[in-house]
């Protein structure tokens, strides 16, 4: 049945949303927690090949890619193969290395990224001997992305290159990341250039020091990630500006141990730091979520990682540094996640509550199967269509005229209906179902029998809100004479007590000889919401 299936329809779409919501928030943690890896990885990192296989490994992860290559200038130009993910390195050694080809030229010269969907159709591709492209033997590559890896002086350290076998698997967004994590090697390969250099000349070992911290400094940045350094024994703490920004502060504040501790929501404050104490004493990772306040009362969430070390290979801990990064936006995120997952919950229970009330209660009145088929389609449609009103408000209510004029217009009497509006009264969710069903049995009824079953008869509906109610008046004229029926029907079921007790109010149905006239007095706390529990 349409309307069913719409219904159906209707549910499966947020279905869809709820499920790519989710699938969008678990690729932000995924991403947030490889480049806190590849962050740590840079800071903590003394070993260069481990530092840029991370970059490197970090990159194909991030992108998703299926091989993933860093290659180094070495001589001016000449760029040699360095760190390999995805592949074994001996698939790739034999073959030439790259050259400053069209393909290449852009990310060698340190110019701009180069994205391609499909690298074979690529007008850059294929132009030049001895190969014209991909040598034979090669991993098939068709998704192509680069990126040059250019130190923050200007030079061009090599090049980041990344692959898929299958077209269009790279985005701009990926494009993005690669940049950042670009950053990052540059940052690395940069700092650890200078740190050797530094390591040959004592006497310069001092500023490149500085140097390093600056480097590091700016891929923590560029991550949005603060540092810290804790001393075990004294438990003297130094914070980076923006470890301290992530707290509620300011670059210029002292921010100690004891200020830290303090800052952490009261609920969370014993975890943090026996989370603390244990990587201490048991040399494990710290890694926590916490609540923080900021000294102007926000309550904001803060990821803190970490590791203690010990100066004597073997010793007690001496000292802890880690890193902290802000997922407020992630906490909220989540929250609105499962807030949309439970009100989707409710919704589709009483959705089906609803359904199956319909279904029983036409079943107790129909005469025949075909007549219950009708009733039932037409009743379901009219549940449809109030679902479609709520959903064009994001399910946060709907218009009472518009909940009238869209009941009307499906029965075909919006042209012989006089609407007479009274103040603009927004419904709930609830209220609108429950009102937009009572509607439709009014409207039905007055097409197959009342005054919209002949060309002269009129509906006039006129509403009002006084002391607290909605009084609303459907009054039919000029039509059939009407006689009190022998039986009440499930349309007047629905209205006089259903209707009635499911809004805390009461309907009242007449039947005058002039035509029928419904009374609907509604508290107005019920329609809008206001007593739900």
């Amino acid at each position: 049945m349409s309307s069913s299936s719409d219904t159906i329809k209707a549910g499966a779409q947020a279905t869809v949303r709820e499920r790519a919501l989710v699938a969008a928030l678990a690729d932000e943690t995924r991403r947030s927690e490889v480049l806190i890896r590849v962050g740590e990885a840079v800071g903590a990192g003394r070993d260069i090949d481990v530092i840029v296989q991370t970059v490197v490994d970090g990159g194909v992860e991030l992108t998703r890619a299926e091989v993933g290559a860093f290659f180094y200038d070495y001589d001016g130009g000449r760029f040699g193969f360095y760190a390999l993910s995805g592949a074994q390195r001996s698939a790739l050694e034999h073959f030439p290395m790259p050259r400053n080809t069209a393909v290449f030229a852009q990310t060698f010269a340190g110019v701009a990224i180069v994205r391609s969907d499909d690298i074979l159709a690529d007008p850059r591709y294929g132009g030049n001997p001895p190969f014209n492209g991909i040598p034979g033997g090669h991993p098939p590559v068709r998704s192509y992305l680069a990126a040059p890896v250019v130190s923050r002086s200007g030079e061009v350290l090599g090049g980041l290159l990344f692959g898929h076998s299958e077209p269009g698997r790279f985005s701009a967004a990926d494009e993005r990341v690669v940049a950042g994590v670009a950053g990052l090697g540059a940052a690395a390969v940069d700092a650890m250039r200078r740190r050797n250099e530094a390591l040959a000349a004592s006497e310069a070992q001092r500023g490149v020091e500085a140097s390093l911290a600056e480097r590091l400094s700016f891929a923590l940045d560029a991550g949005r990630m603060g540092s810290w350094a804790l001393d075990v024994d004294s438990r003297a703490y130094e914070a980076s500006d923006l470890c301290k920004a992530n707290y509620g502060r300011q670059p210029d504040e002292d921010f100690g141990f004891a200020d830290l501790v303090a800052s952490i929501h009261e609920a969370d404050r014993d975890r943090m730091t026996r989370a603390m104490e244990a990587a201490i004493r048991d040399g494990s990772d710290y890694d926590i979520e916490y609540r923080v306040i900021w000294p102007d009362g926000q309550v904001r969430w803060v990821h803190a990682r970490g590791r203690a070390d010990a100066i004597v290979p073997g010793g007690a801990a001496k000292r802890m540094a880690g890193i902290s990064l802000d997922i407020t936006e992630r906490r909220r995120a989540e929250a609105r996640q499962q807030l949309m997952l439970n009100e989707l919950n409710h919704r589709v229970k009483n959705t089906l509550a609803t359904v199956q009330s319909i279904a029983f209660q036409t079943l107790r009145t129909a005469r025949t199967p075909w007549e219950f088929r009708e009733a039932f389609e037409a009743r379901l449609l009219a549940l449809s269509e109030t679902h479609n009103l709520l959903t064009q408000e994001n399910w946060e209510g709907a218009a009472l005229r518009a909940i009238i004029d869209s009941e009307l217009e499906a029965l075909g009497g919006v042209g012989r209906a006089v609407v007479v509006p009274g103040a603009e009264v927004h419904l709930s969710p609830k209220a609108a179902v429950a009102v937009g069903m009572g509607i439709h049995e009014l409207a039905t009824n007055a097409v197959k029998y009342g005054a919209l079953s002949v060309s002269r008869g009129v509906v006039t509906v006129h509403w009002q809100v006084r002391d607290g109610l909605l009084e609303l008046d459907w009054t039919e004229s000029d039509g059939p004479r009407v006689e009190t029926p022998q039986r009440r029907g499930f349309g007047s079921r629905l209205l006089e007590k259903g209707l009635a007790a499911e809004l805390g109010g009461s309907v009242e149905l007449m039947y005058r000889k002039q035509g029928l006239t419904c009374a609907m007095r509604l508290p107005m706390a019920a329609l809008e919401g206001r007593n739900r529990a």
